[in-house]
């Protein structure tokens, strides 16, 4: 109990520095995680569906229509039908969308270029292992368990 106490503490004192350093200071702050998320997705592949970017960031179609409904509104994404299906639509980047984007991966990039000077090759395996490892971790604990139903089986006797 005492090592999960420490291990809390060192992470709540150390959080901010991590997740939010200086440099990303001159990002957007008025977008949400999920929206950078949905925003790099879209980067990404250049070009995806309302379904794949709900199930990218595991959330439910409507939170995620929600999402690109106000990345839309800000210019930074554009929604377009398909011409051989209407009801399918895909969701594109603005060119203020790409010039965002193109800055957040390049903060993003230079802060881990900053932490990976800092690591040997040792080290970096051994985060690379770590960060795995919680990631593994933490999807198994997501997986809801599949309990088979208890069969009780009833004898009945036939005269």
């Amino acid at each position: 109990m005492a090592g999960e106490i420490k291990l809390l503490d060192f992470f709540l004192d150390h959080l901010k520095e991590i997740l939010y350093p200086e440099e990303w200071i001159d990002l957007d702050l008025e977008l949400s995680k999920s929206q950078i998320l949905a925003m790099l997705i879209v980067d990404r592949h250049g070009e995806v569906i309302m379904s794949e970017i709900a199930d990218y960031l595991n959330i439910p179609l409507s939170t995620a229509t929600g999402i690109i409904n106000r990345l839309v509104n800000k210019g930074y994404l554009l929604r377009e039908r398909n011409e051989s299906d209407r009801r399918i639509v895909s969701i594109q980047l603005t060119e203020a969308g790409q010039a965002l984007v193109a800055g957040i991966k390049v903060t993003i990039n230079e802060y881990v270029e900053r932490i990976d000077r800092l690591l040997t090759e040792e080290e970096r395996e051994m985060l690379m292992r770590v960060f795995i490892k919680v990631i593994e971790a933490l999807n198994r604990e997501k997986e809801p368990d599949i309990k088979q139903p208890e069969t009780s089986v009833k004898k009945i006797e036939i005269e």
